[in-house]
């Protein structure tokens, strides 16, 4: 493979044409976190790795970085530990059950982050740590001024130019707590390269951002300087999945295996590296698009033999498929999505003003309140996809007010107003699995976007979050959201949601999720080219095994972004193959 070395030229450039865009993502949700450290000279406690590890897949934590230092050139900690939670709420959980079994001797401390961007698809294992510790000298509002105004550029500008991955900058609570700046660079030459690299981006920044030139100024007067560290990433252990069946090759792979889709935050790249290890021989190719769609294009196309989506595959994603072939492309779910985190095919959270009487909703409630009358729905028939009017909806069956649902006195007579989302990856899922591919709306509902999707200036009207501020107030609405920005409205309450066919109520949970009892759940999928009645491509069907199998689910869930899935749910998938 050849390694191709760029100039500070060139990725001056490359930071030019990114300067407009904005580095560090769409804006952080009110998570609480913790920094652990292992002191120098310290034994790390056995089974802290494992225990870590625990908290994650529980969903307790919802991310946890593990970086083991590089002593010899001088450290301020042996190990760094940055756990988020997902809630306060987890957070105070974990305070009363899970902090008490740590080790005396471990370096616990409540943070605030004050500044945060990252970039994606990473992978951590290639990368490099530096932590620079620092002991603030001003007051806190001071130091979230610069760390916004100074820290923030610097680093979204290194961003730009392709050599940080990641940044976060943490302030320990209380009085004389010091700030921790985590930066993660992409690999050893990039990181060799970012000195060289600042060095052009700070005149830049000096002539062009009056606030990073200010805040430079006077920053020696803002806080000490303390250790830098350099660190190296491990990967915490994988859950045990002893239920799930381990991999045994049936097939000897060798030569071209080609993999064109999403990488699924990294999932991707480390399973093919798995199944590699099992087949050296095998010639492993992923290539990774930005758009889920161009997955089963590779199929039809003739370059690709297994297409992973980050999104539920479109039927207009797949009809040129059965136009090339006759039949649609075979859906496999790899993954359970996630409980709230960004980017984990979050599950739908059913919100509702708190002072709501409603405390639970049923999947045909839901279908019949967010839909419309309708002549039918798609289903998969015979290779293919055919309109059925089994799934037909009657207007006379349709809930339009609060009376509907069971809610007495004032609000029976009162409609009920419906709010969500409509960027294609969201509405499609709920199109597919609520309304049976239907796009026929209940004609009031207000449609929303990821603040980051809306134009610059508009998102106070479009973005989610300007939805769930209405709901805050608005005691007639009702809407479907992401878990993630919902826990910031204390006046927003998620209902139960009893799955199709009736039976109890299902909570929102991460334990819900992970055992797929949740209705509202979504899935990680790759797509194969399988005939009806035909055999699969034996080295497709091999590599289909092995992420299948416990050692593919143990990856999947190592990644931290989805769930393995339940011995149940896998045996349905591993029909498929066959």
């Amino acid at each position: 493979m050849k390694v191709r070395i760029f100039s500070l030229r060139q990725l001056w450039g490359a930071l030019m044409l990114l300067l407009a865009a904005t580095f560090a993502g769409p804006a952080l949700a009110q998570t609480a976190n913790v920094l652990i450290k292992v002191p120098v000279g310290t034994e790390t406690p056995e089974g802290l790795a494992t225990t870590l590890a625990a908290w994650r897949q529980s969903g307790q934590v919802s991310d946890a970085i593990w970086l083991e230092a590089d002593e010899e050139k001088g450290a301020a900690f042996s190990r760094f530990v940055a756990l988020e939670f997902p809630t306060e709420g987890s957070y105070q959980a974990w305070v009363r059950e899970g902090q008490p079994k740590l080790a005396a001797a471990l370096d616990v401390k409540r943070v605030d982050v004050l500044t945060h961007g990252e970039k994606t698809p990473r992978d951590s294992n290639n990368s490099v740590f530096k932590i620079n510790m620092y002991e603030p000298t001003a007051p806190e509002a001071k130091q979230r001024e610069f760390a916004t105004g100074y820290i923030k550029p610097l680093m979204d500008g290194q961003i730009a130019g392709k050599l940080l991955m990641r940044y976060t900058m943490y302030l320990e609570r209380g009085a004389g707590g010091k700030t921790w700046l985590l930066m993660e660079y992409r690999d050893p030459v990039a990181f060799a390269k970012s000195e060289d690299f600042k060095g052009v981006l700070r005149p830049q920044l000096l002539r062009d951002n009056a606030t990073y030139a200010a805040f430079d100024k006077v920053k020696d007067s803002l806080r000490t300087t303390g250790p830098e560290t350099l660190s190296s990433y491990r990967e915490l252990p994988p859950p045990s999945l002893p239920n799930l069946p381990s991999y045994k090759p049936e097939f000897r792979v060798v030569g071209g295996l080609r993999i064109v889709g999403s990488e699924l935050k990294n999932a991707v790249p480390q399973l093919a590296a798995g199944f590699a290890q099992f087949h050296p021989e095998a010639k492993m190719a992923t290539s990774h698009i930005p758009s889920s769609e161009g997955g089963i294009a590779g199929l039809y196309m003739g370059v690709s033999d297994v297409a992973p989506m980050g999104d539920d595959a479109k039927i207009t994603d797949m009809m040129p498929f059965y136009n090339a072939f006759g039949y649609m492309p075979t859906e496999i779910s790899v993954a359970t999505g996630g409980y709230e985190k960004r980017g984990s095919l979050f599950a739908w959270a059913i919100v509702v003003n708190k002072n709501n009487p409603l405390n639970e909703i049923s999947m045909d409630q839901l279908e019949r309140l967010f839909g419309s009358e309708r002549t039918g729905g798609w289903e998969l028939y015979k290779g293919d996809y055919k309109y059925t009017s089994k799934y037909a909806l009657d207007r006379s069956k349709l809930i339009r007010t609060w009376g509907q649902l069971g809610v007495k006195g004032a609000m029976a007579n009162k409609e009920v107003e419906t709010f969500g989302y409509v960027a294609p990856g969201f509405a499609i899922a709920i199109q597919r699995h609520l309304l049976y591919w239907s796009q026929k709306m209940n004609p009031n509902f207000r449609e929303y976007v990821e603040a980051k999707q809306a134009v610059p200036g508009t998102e106070k009207d479009i973005a989610s979050t300007a939805a769930l501020e209405d709901l805050s107030k608005n005691p007639n609405a009702i809407g479907i959201a992401s878990l993630m920005h919902v826990k910031n409205y204390p006046d927003v309450k998620v209902l139960k949601v009893i799955p199709r066919g009736g039976g109890a109520a299902v909570a929102l949970t991460p334990d819900s999720v992970a055992g797929r009892t949740y209705p509202l759940i979504r899935d990680g999928y790759f797509y194969v080219n399988k005939a009806p009645g035909q055999k699969l491509d034996p080295k497709v069907r091999e590599f289909m095994r092995f992420v299948l199998s416990r050692e593919g689910q143990e990856i999947i869930a190592r990644v931290g972004y989805y769930y393995p899935l339940t011995p149940e749910y896998l045996a349905e998938q591993l029909k498929k193959l066959d």
